[in-house]
């Protein structure tokens, strides 16, 4: 439910660069930018809407938000990037995006310095405290992850052993049955969107030449919200699917696929948060809300698991990059020198799915 009260827009202007149109508002002001995997946002965005509308009819104060829900089009995390000005970028940002949230000059002079706060909760699941994932210098807060497992066919492995590990992936014998992440748009002759944070993981984890050896394994790419259909049916593409937890576990076609959560810890991908120092205590309702029970019960039942109450497998562990390496300015060539060796590929040559 959605109150008058709330300022919601379906799109921001927030760089700084980009001329407003006459009579729209400035960037300037706005207390939250949100955004979270499509399985769960309908339902996230309702409850910021809940929240809000409650601290509204309490302190008589609305707030400006904007949680677009991803019609296409260059949207306003995109443009996160162009933002100079401190005061021009939104008091509290929510998001699912693993990088370009904030320009080397702004970090540096604003993250850098503290001028925002992760407002993570001082006690974390066992899991979460083991993979590192509370930030060090407390700028940035992370309410949930989505881990990333393996979906088995055990029909297209005919007959080789279930993979239990991430370095298991590396395996020769693997040839051509791993699929992950990626698709191309409608027309266009290569896959021009894959999974950069596996990729960087596999490397982090096994080097160069671990990377190499898992490309050479790879049979395809694929919409990671695709992968459940296909798996175990006549239309499969290979044996492994690589993806989040909570969409390897809608696959319907148990006979012949199970859910593996790697023995060696599934790759985390964060849902963070970020809120302005100064602005913490007057947008409390709202962190209380991310970092909540209601919030965690809904985000855990749905396969994200919450730092407020993470619900894994028995003796399940997690995998993350860590912050430091995020941070680390080798980050961006790290990135290109990936991407120039997806596209020597023999799989990125093939193209992958068209994705609609």
């Amino acid at each position: 439910m959605t109150s008058p009260l709330i300022r919601w827009a379906d799109d921001l202007a927030l760089a700084e660069e980009l001329p407003l149109s006459p009579g729209a508002e400035s960037p300037r002001g706005w207390d939250f930018l949100g955004h979270v995997p499509v399985p769960v946002r309908q339902r996230v965005r309702d409850g910021v809407a809940d929240v809000v509308s409650c601290q509204a009819a309490q302190r008589g104060e609305g707030l400006k938000c904007c949680f677009p829900m991803g019609q296409g089009g260059i949207g306003p995390l995109k443009r996160l990037r162009f933002i100079r000005q401190f005061e021009a970028f939104p008091n509290m940002l929510v998001s699912a995006e693993d990088g370009g949230a904030f320009n080397q000059s702004f970090y540096e002079r604003h993250v850098a310095t503290g001028a925002f706060a992760s407002c993570q909760p001082d006690v974390l699941p066992p899991a979460f405290a083991a993979a590192g994932l509370a930030d060090p210098q407390g700028w940035i807060g992370v309410f949930a992850v989505a881990p990333f497992v393996f979906l088995i066919d055990r029909q297209k492995l005919t007959g080789l052993p279930v993979p239990r590990r991430w370095s298991d992936l590396l395996e020769p014998e693997y040839r051509g049955q791993i699929v992950f992440g990626g698709w191309r748009p409608p027309g266009a002759p290569h896959v021009q969107t894959y999974n950069v944070h596996f990729l960087l993981s596999m490397e982090r984890l096994f080097g160069r030449s671990g990377l190499e050896k898992l490309l050479a394994n790879i049979g395809g790419f694929m919409h990671s919200a695709e992968m459940p259909r296909r798996a175990g049916s006549n239309r499969s593409l290979g044996g492994i699917y690589v993806l989040p937890w909570s969409l390897a576990d809608l696959c319907p076609r148990r006979v012949v696929t199970e859910v593996v959560w790697p023995d060696d810890g599934a790759l985390a991908y964060p849902l963070w948060l970020t809120v302005k120092a100064a602005e913490r205590q007057r947008l409390s309702p709202l962190i209380d809300y991310f970092f909540g029970d209601t919030l965690a019960r809904y985000l855990d039942h749905n396969h994200y698991p919450a730092a407020r109450r993470a619900t894994l497998p028995p003796d399940a562990k997690l995998a993350w990059l860590g912050w430091d390496y995020v941070r680390h300015p080798s980050l961006p060539g790290d990135v290109k020198r990936i991407r120039a060796l997806v596209r020597a590929s023999e799989p990125f040559a093939r193209g992958g799915r068209p994705c609609a």
